[in-house]
C-alpha cells in the first residue's frame, strides 16, 4: 500500500488502510504553516541579497532617467518687471470680488450667522448655484481675502534687488497700497485699473451692469489719484483683456483711455493679447504704448517652440505699428498644469508641458530675447496665485509665479537648471516603501527561483513608485477641501489597484517560479494509490437533478456504472421537476443499472440542490464513509474513485477535489473559450491554493468525509454556493483538503452566453453570502483557519470586488466625461498621474494573465486569448452579483441550463444588452472628450479617451462572446439540417451536437 498524504501528517495514517476518523491535529495559524517554507534556505542567501541590491540600483537608475540638466541663458542683474497680485496662499481674489459685489447689491445689511447645519447647507447650495442670503459671511469673506499692508510689504521686500518694476491690475480693495510700499523698497510700479463688464457678456452679468459701471468708475478715479500721488508709478494700464473677454467695446474703452490721459502725466494704455492689437488699429492710435500679452502656453496656434512664437508675434506688431513703443506686459510659462496641444500652419504641432524646468527655460530664454530686442517686459507673475486654479484658468492658472505661494523661489536665475530635481528624494521614498515588502517576500518565500524573486521585487518597486509619484504631485498641488476629497478618492483607488498588483505579483512569482509543488497529487501518485490491493471504504455517490435532459443524465449514470470502485452506491434525487416525461426515464434507467442505484423524486423540494442533497444524506447507507458528488452532465473516468479515495487515510483531509472539465468544446469557438477560461482557475489558482491547503470546494468531482459532513449538519440551504460554504466550514474545524489537477470527469459547458452569465452570477453572489456569513470567523482566531487559508479566501474574492469597482468606475467615468463636456470649468479631467497608472495596470493584467496561461495551462496562445475574452465578458455580471450580494440577503437559486441550442443574433445582443449599452456609451464619450473645445487642446483628454476605451473592453468582450455563441449555434444548426446525423448515432450524442 502506498498512502498519499501530506508529509506533515504521515504519522496519523492507519496502517490497515482504513479511514481514520480521529479529529485532526490543530492547524496552527503561524507563518510556519506555509508549505513552501519547510526547511527553507537561509534568508541571507546570495540570490536574495542580489535581488535587494538590484532593486536599490534599479530604483535609483529608473528615477534618474527622468532627470537631466539644462542651461538656459542666465538672467543677469535685475529683471525688468513682474506682474503682481497681492494675494496670499489662502486668499482668493474671485471670492473677494463676489463678496464685495453681494455686499454692494444688498446694501451691506448685517445678518446673524446661521447655525452650522444651515451654514453647510448654504455652502452646498451656493456651490451648485443656489441663492443664499449670506451677508454676514460676505463681509467676513471680503475682509479675509482683502490684501493687508503687511503681506504686501513682505512681498516687496522679497522682490527688492531682484526686480525693477511691478505691474498691478487694480487700484482698489487693498491693492492701492502697493505703490506706496513698493517705493519704500525702491521698486517702480505700472498701475492698473480693473474694467468690469459693460455689455453683459453673460446672462448673470446683465443684471449687474449698473454695479459694474459704478465699480469701473471707482477704479478709474482711484488709478488717477494713485498716479498723481505716487512718483514711482511710471505707467498706467486701463483694463486687462477686457476686449478679449467681450466685456467692453473698443469705443467705450477708448473713452476711458482718453479720460485717464487727460488727468495723468504718465503714459497710458490697455493690455490685450497680440492679435487684438493687430485687429484694432483704432485702439493703437489712442494709447501711448502697446501693452501686449504673448503667452504661447495658452495660444492653440503656438507651436512647441515658444521663443520662436514670441519673436514672430513681436515682429508682427512692429510691422504694423512701427511708431508705437511695445511693452510685453505678460510673458511667462506655468510650472504645473495640464499639457496643451498646439501648432498649426507654419508652426510645428506638438505638446506644451508645464513643469518647473520648462518654466525656467522659457522665462530665461524669453528674457534674453526681449532684452536683446530692447523691449520692456513683465514676467507673469511674481508669486503663484492658487485661487486662479479654482476660479479662472484651470490647474495651470495658479502656477505662473517666479516664486511659489509660500514665497520660495522656484528656479535659479543664473545657474544650470536640473529637470526633475526631486528624483533622489522620490527614489528614497520608493525604496522606503518597497524594500520592507521585498525583504518580507524574500524571507517568507524562500522556495522560489531567483527569477521569481526579481519579478516580484521589480513589480513591488514599480507599484511603490507610482504611489510615491502620486503623493508628490498631490503635495505640489494647491487644493481646497473639495479638491482634497477628490484627490483622496482617486488616491485610494490607485492604492487599492496597486495593492491588487502586489497580490497578483505574488501569485505570478509563486505559480511560475516555485521550485517544487509539495502538495500536488500527481497522476502517477493517483494511479499508484488506486492499484493497491487494500480495503476500500464505501462511497455513496449523490447526483441531484432538476429538469435535466434524460439522455444526458443517462449517459452520466452509465459512466458511474462503469466505475471500477468495488464498494459503491449511487443515489439520484430529482427535485422540482413537474413533467414525468423528464424524470421517469431516469428512474427507469436507474432500475436497469441494478441495486447499487437508487432514485428519488420530489415534485417540491425546499432548499433547491442543497435541500435535495441533504435529503439524500438521510437515506445514505450507514456504512458509507465517503460522500461523492457530481453534476448531472458529467461523464467520469472509471478510475476516479480508486485514484482519489486513498487520500482520506490522512485524518486531516476533509474533502478531495478534482477539476471540472468539459467534453463538448472542440468544434465550437464559444465553448472553446469557456473551456479554457475554466481551465485557468483549475490549473493556476487551485494549484497555488492547494500549496496552502486553501482550495475551494466546487460541488462536482468532489469527495467528502462522511462523518465530518454529518457533524457539520450537511449542506447549507441559506447559501446558493453550498459547496464552497461547506468546504470553508470544514477548514474552520481544522480539516484540510487534497487536490488533483488531473481530469477525472468531463461535463458540458453552458450552451449560451446567458447560461454562462447565470452560472458566474450564482458563484459570485454565493461568495458574497459566504463572506457575510463567515466574516467573523475569517477575521478572528476562534476557528482553526490558518493565516494562509484566510489570505487565499480573501484574495480569491478580491478580483470579484475589483469587477464591482469596475462597474462603479464605469458609471462614474461616463458621468465625469459628461460633466467635462458640459461644464469643463467645474469638472476637469482627472490628472494624468492617475490616468497613466490606470492604463498601465490594464497592460500589466494582460501580461500577468498570458504569462500564467503560458506557464500552467496546456492551451495555445489563441486559446488563451479566447479565455481572456471570456473572462473579461463576465466583468459586468460579476460586478453586479457582488453589489447585489452585499446589498441583499437572498436570491433564488439560478440553474445553469445545458443543451439549450436556441440562438439568434437578436438573442445574442439581448443576452449582452446592458454590456452593449455601456460599450456604446463609453465609446461615445471616448470620441466626444478629445473633440470638445477644451479636450482638443488638452493631451490629458486623449489619455482619458484611451482610458474610456480600455474601460469598455470588458463590455465589448461580452457583446463579442455573445455574438460568437450565436454564430456558432446558427452554423451548427445549419450543418445539422444540411447533413443530419446517421441513424446509428446515440440520442445523447445527437442532443449534444444540437446543443453545441
Amino acid at each position: 500500500m502506498i498512502p498519499i498524504v501530506h508529509p506533515r501528517h504521515a504519522s496519523c495514517v492507519d496502517p490497515t488502510g482504513s479511514i481514520d476518523d480521529r479529529p485532526p491535529p490543530h492547524m496552527s495559524a503561524d507563518a510556519s504553516d506555509h508549505p513552501i517554507a519547510e526547511a527553507p534556505p537561509s534568508p541571507w542567501r546570495p540570490a536574495a541579497l542580489l535581488t535587494i541590491a538590484l532593486t536599490i540600483a534599479a530604483t535609483f537608475a529608473g528615477w534618474s532617467l527622468f532627470s537631466r540638466e539644462i542651461a538656459p541663458p542666465p538672467i543677469d542683474g535685475m529683471l525688468h518687471g513682474v506682474t503682481y497680485a497681492p494675494y496670499g496662499k489662502d486668499q482668493d481674489a474671485m471670492a473677494l470680488g463676489l463678496a464685495k459685489e453681494r455686499l454692494a447689491l444688498t446694501g451691506g445689511r448685517a445678518e446673524a450667522r446661521p447655525p452650522l447645519l444651515e451654514e453647510v447647507t448654504g455652502e452646498l447650495r451656493a456651490l451648485f448655484g443656489g441663492k443664499v442670503d449670506r451677508t454676514g459671511r460676505d463681509r467676513e469673506s471680503y475682509e479675509r481675502n482683502k490684501p493687508r499692508a503687511e503681506q504686501i510689504e513682505r512681498d516687496m521686500r522679497a522682490l527688492a534687488g531682484r526686480v525693477r518694476t511691478v505691474r498691478t491690475y487694480s487700484s482698489l480693495d487693498g491693492v492701492e497700497d502697493v505703490a506706496k510700499i513698493a517705493d519704500q523698497y525702491g521698486l517702480r510700479v505700472v498701475a492698473g485699473a480693473w474694467i468690469y463688464d459693460h455689455v453683459g457678456a453673460t446672462p448673470d452679468h446683465r443684471e449687474k451692469l449698473a454695479y459694474f459701471k459704478t465699480e469701473t468708475d471707482r477704479e478709474i478715479a482711484a488709478l488717477i489719484r494713485l498716479a498723481n500721488s505716487n512718483p514711482n508709478i511710471e505707467r498706467v494700464i486701463i483694463g486687462n483683456e477686457t476686449i478679449l473677454r467681450g466685456e467692453i467695446s473698443p469705443a467705450r474703452l477708448i473713452e476711458y483711455i482718453r479720460h485717464v490721459k487727460k488727468n495723468v502725466k504718465v503714459p497710458v494704455s490697455t493690455a490685450e493679447p497680440w492679435h487684438l492689437w493687430l485687429k484694432h488699429p483704432e485702439l493703437v492710435k489712442e494709447v501711448d504704448f502697446i501693452a501686449v500679452h504673448i503667452l504661447p502656453y495658452w495660444d492653440k496656434d503656438a507651436g512647441v517652440d515658444g521663443i520662436a512664437y514670441l519673436g514672430r508675434r513681436i515682429a508682427d506688431l512692429r510691422a504694423q505699428n512701427s511708431t508705437k513703443n511695445i511693452v510685453v506686459t505678460e510673458v511667462g510659462w506655468p510650472s504645473n498644469g495640464a499639457a496643451r496641444i498646439g501648432g498649426t500652419g507654419d508652426t510645428p504641432r506638438g505638446t506644451k508641458d508645464a513643469s518647473p524646468a520648462l518654466q525656467a527655460r522659457y522665462i530665461r530664454e524669453a528674457v534674453e530675447l526681449l532684452r536683446r530686442e530692447k523691449i520692456d517686459h513683465f514676467v507673469i507673475e511674481a508669486f503663484d496665485q492658487p485661487w486662479k486654479s479654482r476660479d479662472l484658468e484651470g490647474l495651470a492658472g495658479g502656477y505662473w509665479g517666479l516664486f511659489d505661494a509660500d514665497r520660495q523661489q522656484k528656479f535659479p536665475w543664473t545657474r544650470p537648471v536640473t529637470v526633475f530635481a526631486e528624483w533622489p528624494a522620490l527614489a528614497a521614498w520608493t525604496l522606503a516603501l518597497a524594500l520592507p515588502l521585498v525583504a518580507l517576500f524574500l524571507w517568507r518565500w524562500r522556495g522560489l527561483r531567483p527569477a521569481g524573486e526579481l519579478v516580484f521585487a521589480g513589480i513591488a518597486a514599480a507599484s511603490c513608485a507610482g504611489i510615491v509619484y502620486a503623493v508628490h504631485v498631490a503635495a505640489g498641488t494647491y487644493m481646497v477641501w473639495y479638491q482634497m476629497v477628490g484627490w483622496a478618492l482617486l488616491g485610494a483607488f490607485l492604492v487599492l489597484s496597486l495593492g491588487m498588483v502586489l497580490f497578483q505579483a505574488l501569485e505570478l512569482s509563486e505559480t511560475i517560479f516555485t521550485r517544487r509543488w509539495r502538495r500536488e497529487i500527481t497522476p502517477a501518485m493517483a494511479r499508484a494509490a488506486g492499484a493497491v490491493d487494500r480495503h476500500w471504504p464505501k462511497v455513496s455517490l449523490h447526483l441531484a437533478i432538476c429538469n435535466e435532459p434524460p439522455a444526458m443524465v443517462q449517459e452520466t449514470l452509465d459512466s458511474l456504472a462503469a466505475l471500477d470502485y468495488p464498494n459503491l452506491e449511487v443515489i439520484v434525487v430529482d427535485n422540482n421537476t413537474r413533467d414525468p416525461a423528464v424524470w421517469r426515464p431516469v428512474e427507469e434507467h436507474c432500475k436497469q443499472l441494478g441495486e447499487r442505484f437508487r432514485f428519488f423524486h420530489f415534485d417540491v423540494m425546499k432548499g433547491f440542490k442543497a435541500g435535495a442533497l441533504n435529503h439524500v444524506l438521510k437515506v445514505t447507507a450507514p456504512d458509507a464513509e465517503v460522500i461523492a458528488v457530481i453534476d448531472s452532465d458529467y461523464v467520469v473516468r472509471k478510475d476516479w474513485l480508486r485514484s482519489l479515495v486513498p487520500q482520506f487515510v490522512d485524518p486531516k483531509i476533509g474533502y478531495v477535489q478534482a477539476p471540472q472539465d468539459h467534453r463538448d468544446w472542440k468544434d465550437d469557438r464559444f465553448k472553446e473559450m469557456l473551456q479554457w477560461e475554466y481551465a485557468g482557475f483549475f490549473d493556476i489558482g487551485m494549484c497555488l491554493r492547494n500549496e496552502y491547503d486553501a482550495i475551494i470546494q466546487h460541488g462536482t468531482m468532489t469527495l467528502i468525509r462522511r462523518k465530518l459532513m454529518d457533524d457539520l449538519g450537511g449542506w447549507a440551504m441559506w447559501c446558493i454556493c453550498e459547496d464552497s460554504e461547506l468546504g470553508l466550514r470544514m477548514m474552520e474545524k481544522g480539516y484540510g483538503a487534497a487536490y488533483s489537477r488531473e481530469r477525472f470527469g468531463q461535463g458540458l459547458t453552458p450552451d449560451n452566453f446567458s447560461g454562462y452569465k447565470k452560472q458566474r452570477f450564482r458563484w459570485a453572489y454565493g461568495a458574497m453570502q459566504i463572506l457575510k456569513g463567515h466574516w467573523r470567523e475569517i477575521l478572528s482566531n476562534r476557528t482553526r483557519l490558518t493565516f494562509w487559508q484566510k489570505y487565499h479566501f480573501v484574495t480569491g474574492w478580491l478580483p470579484w470586488f475589483a469587477d464591482a469597482l469596475n462597474v462603479a468606475f464605469t458609471v462614474t467615468g461616463i458621468a465625469w466625461a459628461l460633466g467635462f463636456l458640459f461644464v469643463p470649468h467645474l469638472v476637469p479631467l482627472p490628472p494624468a498621474v492617475f490616468l497613466v497608472p490606470t492604463l498601465a495596470l490594464f497592460g500589466y493584467k494582460l501580461a500577468h494573465s498570458f504569462a500564467l496561461y503560458a506557464a500552467r495551462v496546456d492551451c495555445t496562445f489563441r486559446q488563451s486569448v479566447g479565455a481572456s475574452l471570456a473572462g473579461l465578458s463576465l466583468t459586468y455580471t460579476v460586478g453586479k452579483a457582488v453589489i447585489y450580494g452585499l446589498l441583499t440577503s437572498k436570491l433564488p437559486f439560478i440553474r445553469t441550463p445545458k443543451m439549450d441550442s436556441r440562438a439568434t443574433i437578436g438573442m445574442a445582443l439581448a443576452m449582452a444588452r446592458d454590456e452593449a449599452v455601456l460599450t456604446v456609451a463609453l465609446w461615445a464619450m471616448a470620441l466626444a472628450v478629445p473633440l470638445s473645445k477644451v479636450g482638443s487642446v488638452d493631451p490629458t483628454a486623449r489619455l482619458w479617451s484611451a482610458l474610456l476605451v480600455v474601460q469598455s473592453l470588458p463590455y465589448a468582450a461580452a457583446v463579442y462572446v455573445s455574438l460568437v455563441n450565436a454564430m456558432e449555434q446558427i452554423r451548427q444548426s445549419r450543418a445539422l439540417v444540411e447533413a443530419p446525423p446517421p441513424a446509428s448515432a446515440s440520442p445523447t450524442g445527437a442532443m449534444a451536437q444540437a446543443g453545441g
